[in-house]
């Protein structure tokens, strides 16, 4: 009997064992004061997909990482209205008066924002953002700056004053959250910052933390803005083979975006442009004459 209790005991632990990639950041938020209730909001906001009541049941993990799976999916595959129409019900719900919990109306309100700016529709975006409750602990205030700002570099030129602040956000955010998983959130803000310096024009430092920071937003439905940008700042440079690897991937993100649409011309342009080049390459030029031939040459005319 006992041991077959250890066996269930090891195959309940590998059925719920989850990709530490995964875990990590939301085990992080898990350790901070006072946001037990708000973790998923708090996963939400920073990194997008990687979300769920991780502090409750082992079904509530197993139902977040279905959660995240699905959407990704949805959004590879074209299927996003859906994931769309569900979030937008779930919040009319709420607002008539339905029960939810506070941190599901605001995971579901990051989920909405993050896939329209994702789309490029940044007024519904910014609407989203305009909903949220003023009366946030300082865990949330400071995650929720996270999106604001992803929005504001997008929709308004970005200047040293706007980079400070992301600066300054970050270090607040950094405050509430323990030392060993300070490098999975800061590489998340990097991601942000990298965004802004890209859209700055300040390619060579966009392009290290972009880079670096990827990893960390590779769930949240934003993240063709964060791949279309760093393929732009490799083509800046004269990268192109870089420029093509990712711009292929935001093709492949989310089909049928504003973005995976101009990801896809300039792919097109870029192979248009090496094939144009190449055809104007000079012709090689003649092999020099041997004295011997030159004579001959001679004579003969």
């Amino acid at each position: 009997m006992r041991r077959r209790a250890e066996d269930d005991g090891r195959a309940t632990s590998r059925r719920w064992r989850v990709d530490p990639a995964l875990a990590l950041p939301a085990v992080a938020l898990c350790l901070l004061p006072g946001c037990v209730g708000e973790l998923g909001a708090l996963a939400a906001m920073t990194f997008g997909m990687t979300m769920g009541a991780w502090f409750v049941s082992r079904e509530r993990q197993r139902r977040s990482l279905l959660e995240a799976a699905s959407m990704r999916r949805a959004l590879a595959s074209g299927e996003h209205r859906q994931v769309e129409r569900r979030l937008r019900r779930e919040l009319a719900l709420a607002a008539a008066g339905e029960h939810a919990s506070p941190e599901r109306v605001w995971l579901a309100r990051a989920q909405l924002a993050g896939l329209l700016v994702a789309e490029w529709r940044l007024d519904e975006a910014a609407e989203i953002y305009a909903m949220q409750d003023p009366g946030l602990s300082p865990h949330l205030r400071a995650l929720a700056a996270f999106g604001r700002h992803e929005l504001e570099v997008l929709c308004v030129d970005v200047d040293g004053q706007r980079l400070t602040g992301i600066r300054r956000d970050r270090q607040a955010c950094l405050e509430h959250v323990p030392g060993p998983f300070q490098l999975a959130v800061a590489r998340a803000w990097g991601a942000l910052e990298g965004l802004a310096l890209a859209r700055m024009g300040k390619t060579r430092e966009a392009i290290a933390l972009l880079e670096e920071g990827l990893e960390a937003v590779r769930f949240n439905p934003a993240r063709i803005i964060y791949v279309f940008h760093l393929a732009q700042a490799y083509e800046r440079i004269g990268h192109r083979d870089l420029a093509l690897g990712r711009y292929h991937e935001a093709t492949q993100l989310f089909p049928g975006t504003r973005l995976a649409s101009e990801a896809r011309s300039r792919i097109a342009a870029i192979q248009a442009s090496a094939s144009l080049f190449r055809g104007m390459l000079p012709e090689a030029p003649a092999p020099a004459l041997t004295p011997e031939q030159a004579a001959f040459e001679g004579a003969a005319t």
